[in-house]
């Protein structure tokens, strides 16, 4: 049952003319929306001056610059608010054309970031074409924004130190445009990037020739206002002093500015699974109350959204009439632009798994892991318990991810709700896996799998899956 038909026209009518009466508006506000930043990424040769462009976009000392090839070891990344633009995250890339053991773990980043990014500034440097022996990194770079569909601009970096004149400068522009496929349909740019006002030329050349793909999408888009949406969060040892996670404190900021009324509820797990009757019952019956409460008030109660780990007790627990489902499943949903169903379909991957298959869990924040940790802990024990085999486990935390190559050899991947990263990484990822062909899920859809399929069926059901 969908979510909006928890509250019923004739409610939500009377709701209306009440407001009408009391001289409230009775249109409401239009959905709040989460925006994302743009990412931006500079990329070409060692020595092309990438660092240099980073430094200008930023007008500081981001990146470290040198005569020196291979001065950028590693992604420099740095966000900032470029005016009239937006809200965006610049990524500084190793040149792609080391060739050395370390030069291609150089490679393997730069070429990930390449993959979260939405704008590209491949950066050539004109006097240097000589030297180049071609351009296949160039054509490589423009090759891969076709491939994953990236925005493509060029930006010739002229260093006037380097520079034999106008005429000069004109002869190795005309090179560059025939040795580079794309260059003459791409939008480009020469700058001296010492010039004096190169850094508002550049910000205006990334401002006119980049069009922006929205990708605002509702966090809640089930959720209906008047009603009171509960949320059940257990505190443990992992969860730190002081703030809330980023999925709750997301939900909690989206219903404040959606103008939802909410409740917070702090469940204790230990005292819900205790092997003691009355402890269990005592903590059952609190929980009770506190729903009772808010579906006999004036505004009623049209959802209960938890944590994953707590999803055995809370859905036994919830009568069935009111909706349920969980902090991981909304954010991965949110961070996949709505993709649930692609980790609803990876479940199928689960009943296939053999003795010895290896799968990956996969978070993307860093922090120690304390006790029955959810990913290292929790996960791996219901998936024995369920399928009573060995599976070989692969955890991957923080920005870091597999390449393509290396990612044929997992029967699935299981992902965290994506809190901690940004939709363009979770979006690589996913492409990742749909170019390997490897099945994805998601924490909290695992969790509601092992626990039953009533339990998956109605942490899906508001989504209306």
């Amino acid at each position: 049952m969908g979510i909006h038909h928890i509250i019923s026209r004739g409610r939500m009518e009377e709701m209306r003319m009440n407001d009408e009466a009391k001289g409230k508006p009775a249109e409401i506000e239009k959905p709040l929306i989460l925006v994302d930043r743009t990412n931006i990424g500079i990329f070409g040769r060692t020595n092309a001056g990438k660092s240099t462009i980073m430094n200008l976009i930023t007008s500081q000392q981001t990146s470290i610059v040198d005569a020196k090839p291979g001065t950028t070891a590693d992604v420099v990344q740095t966000v900032m608010e470029i005016h009239d633009f937006g809200p965006v995250k610049l990524f500084d890339t190793a040149g792609l054309d080391e060739r050395s053991l370390l030069g291609e773990k150089k490679r393997h980043k730069t070429l990930q970031a390449l993959k979260e990014c939405d704008l590209v500034l491949l950066v050539v440097d004109p006097s240097d074409i000589d030297a180049h022996g071609g351009f296949s990194v160039e054509n490589e770079v423009a090759s891969l924004c076709r491939k994953y569909e990236k925005q493509l601009v060029l930006v010739y970096n002229v260093f006037s130190s380097k520079t034999g004149g106008i005429e000069q400068l004109e002869g190795q522009l005309k090179v560059c445009r025939g040795g580079i496929g794309s260059a003459n349909s791409t939008p480009s740019l020469a700058l001296d990037a010492h010039a004096e006002g190169a850094a508002e030329k550049l910000v205006a050349f990334i401002r006119g020739n980049y069009v922006k793909r929205e990708r605002q999408r509702e966090l809640l888009p089930l959720v209906a206002p008047y009603s009171f949406v509960a949320m059940n969060i257990p505190i443990d040892e992992e969860t730190p002093a002081g703030r809330l996670l980023r999925p709750q404190n997301a939900v909690l900021d989206y219903l404040l500015r959606r103008m939802v009324p909410f409740a917070g509820y702090r469940m204790d797990l230990k005292q819900a699974r205790s092997q003691s009757e009355p402890v269990r019952q005592q903590e059952k019956q609190r929980y009770l109350d506190f729903l009772s409460g808010l579906s006999r008030g004036p505004c009623g109660l049209q959802l209960v959204i938890t944590d994953s780990q707590a999803i055995d007790v809370v859905d036994a627990w919830t009568p069935p009439e009111i909706p349920l489902t969980t902090f991981s499943i909304t954010m991965i949903n949110s961070q996949s632009n709505g993709n649930l169903v692609r980790f609803v379909q990876g479940l199928d991957a689960i009943s296939k798994l053999r003795d010895g298959d290896r799968i990956a869990i996969a978070e993307a924040c860093n922090h120690n892991r304390m006790c029955d940790d959810i990913g290292t802990k929790q996960i791996p024990r219901r998936l024995k318990e369920k399928l009573g085999i060995n599976l070989e486990i692969d955890f991957i935390f923080g920005r870091e991810f597999p390449p393509e190559a290396e990612l044929g050899k997992y029967k699935l991947v299981v992902h965290c709700g994506g809190c901690m990263a940004d939709t363009q990484k979770v979006g690589a990822r996913m492409e990742d896996l749909l170019l390997t062909r490897v099945p994805v899920t998601n924490y909290g859809l695992l969790l509601s799998y092992l626990n039953g399929e009533k339990t998956l069926r109605r942490v899906l059901a508001p989504w209306g899956l």
